[in-house]
């Protein structure tokens, strides 16, 4: 789930009694992927350690890398359960916000629009505060009861400019999401998955033209 599929090993010991357990041991990545920014990341490090303490809040030590705009980037997780750190590195070594940008936005800190630079302090500050402070993004889309908000950048083959993209899955298979900028341009995403690889988008847009596409994924 939320993005991470993999495979692990663990060696507990549980005792107490059935109300009250005590659980030490540990788990082991045997192999993994983790998804993020539309990166695919694969788990190298995985260990989660139990002390006895709150099965909630274990000692939690991981690490992902992918490879992407010339950078190799690492996300590491430490801390604790309840209070996880996230850190993001990369070879060559640059400044997080700078990682942090080139993940999310495919480009330089020192290139972003002014929307997206809110974006980028946004994230970080969330992971300086370990998921807490300024989200504005989340508080939004938990207010309005979506499932999505994203930012989207100009598309002049449609004449769409930067634009807002709400959206809400309306059962476990599809999707629906509307797109709508400054302009007047509006369009509504259709999004049916057929199969856990198979799925069938249908987009219509306020200056004209309708698609249809189907896409397959696959993880190898």
């Amino acid at each position: 789930g939320m993005g991470l599929e993999s495979e692990w090993q663990a060696d507990l010991r549980v005792v107490g009694t059935s109300l009250a357990p005590r659980v030490t041991g540990n788990l082991e990545i045997v192999r993994g992927t983790y998804s993020f920014a539309g990166k695919r990341f694969d788990v190298t490090k995985g260990d989660v350690r139990f002390d006895g303490g709150a099965l909630i809040d274990p000692q939690i030590a991981l690490s992902a890398t992918t490879t992407t705009n010339g950078i190799t980037v690492v996300i590491d997780v430490s801390g604790t359960g309840q209070k996880p750190q996230i850190a993001f590195n990369s070879t060559p070594a640059l400044p997080q916000d700078e990682v942090l940008s080139r993940l999310l936005f495919g480009s330089s800190v020192t290139n972003l629009s002014a929307i997206q630079a809110i974006q980028l302090a946004a994230a970080l500050n969330s992971l300086r505060g370990s998921g807490g402070g300024l989200n504005p993004l989340g508080k939004l889309r938990s207010v309005a009861g979506i499932d999505r908000l994203r930012i989207l950048g100009a598309d002049s083959a449609t004449g769409r400019s930067t634009s807002l993209a709400a959206g809400k899955y309306i059962t476990n298979n599809i999707y629906v999401e509307v797109i709508t900028d400054a302009r007047g341009f509006t369009a509504t995403q259709l999004e049916v998955s057929l199969t856990k690889a198979l799925s069938v988008l249908s987009q219509a847009g306020s200056f004209g033209g309708s698609n249809i596409t189907v896409r397959y994924k696959k993880d190898f």
